[in-house]
């Protein structure tokens, strides 16, 4: 199937509310560990009138048996496709959504890549099971890949879903890839508060006296160099915090009620360069929330 060409959130148009996606892509095995980013992408499908197809990547047969198995149509293959089939009708059942069911053999992370680069302006949806710490998940090889080849969003979820997302916080350093982060964010859930958050990596105690006013102005510059529609600047809200980035963003994401943080990514950058050039270990391991990583385009600067 020939690529499409994704529909790109492009940082030197207006950034307005009315660009949503029309599609999301739910990679899943459709166990219950992943029962939650099921849920997360019914939700968004539903707000974003969205078509929503769920993935499933399998290995292919590895044995004559299995091969004369799946050639024939008598094997576990065909038998999982008529169970998923069944699954999904169930789980959509008297909701506005109707799924597709992708089911493809290989690679885990190919088969992802390959289905999003069909689907160009997809939102992508992969999970991180409450069972399994998180670093594993985000930072593996498949997580990892994804962040580095993706040219879509994607969306890593850890909670429960209850509604849509109401507050959301966009990591901010002033770069490129912090200005699309946040024009991503701006797209995909308009009317939303959005906190742009900065971190300064001196203690509150021993910061300059101005220095935090410093970094409020110096939002409001980075503000005017994104050119914002009208009436969009009202609902964003710059704050500047202290200390080291893990421990201030995830204490703001506590005590602010944030259920999603937007990072953007630079292209060639590593999953440890997500944000800050910090220990992004630890800020994807702790954050309590939902994570959308946004990767910068070609050839803008890294901050």
């Amino acid at each position: 199937m020939t690529p499409v060409e994704p529909r790109r959130f492009c940082v030197n148009d207006d950034i307005t509310d009315s660009l949503q996606p029309r599609r999301l892509l739910l990679a899943t095995d459709l166990s219950p560990r992943c029962d939650r980013p099921l849920d997360r992408a019914r939700q968004l499908a539903a707000e974003w009138r969205a078509d929503l197809t769920v993935l499933v990547v399998q290995q292919g047969p590895s044995t004559p048996e299995d091969v004369s198995s799946w050639l024939d149509g008598s094997g576990p293959g065909q038998a999982f496709h008529h169970a998923a089939r069944a699954e999904l009708a169930e789980e959509f059942a008297g909701t506005s959504v109707t799924p597709a069911l992708q089911v493809v053999e290989g690679d885990v992370t190919d088969g992802i890549l390959g289905a999003a680069a069909t689907l160009g302006d997809a939102v992508v949806v992969i999970g991180a099971s409450p069972d399994v710490p998180f670093e594993q998940v985000i930072l593996g090889s498949t997580a990892g890949r994804l962040v580095q080849d993706l040219a879509q969003p994607l969306l890593v979820v850890r909670q429960r879903t209850r509604g849509s997302y109401a507050r959301v916080l966009v990591a901010n350093d002033f770069s490129d890839a912090s200005r699309r982060a946040l024009d991503t964010a701006l797209r995909l859930f308009p009317g939303r508060g959005i906190t742009l958050y900065h971190v300064l990596e001196d203690s509150a105690a021993d910061a300059p006296p101005d220095a935090a006013q410093a970094s409020l102005a110096q939002g409001e510059r980075f503000l005017d160099g994104c050119a914002l529609a009208a009436g969009v600047r009202e609902r964003i809200h710059i704050a500047v915090g202290h200390g080291l980035v893990t421990e201030s963003i995830t204490r703001h994401v506590i005590e602010d009620g944030i259920r999603l943080v937007v990072l953007g990514v630079h292209p060639q950058s590593t999953v440890a360069r997500v944000f800050m050039g910090s220990t992004s270990e630890d800020l994807l391991q702790h954050l309590p929330c939902d994570t959308l990583l946004v990767r910068a385009t070609e050839g803008s600067d890294d901050g």
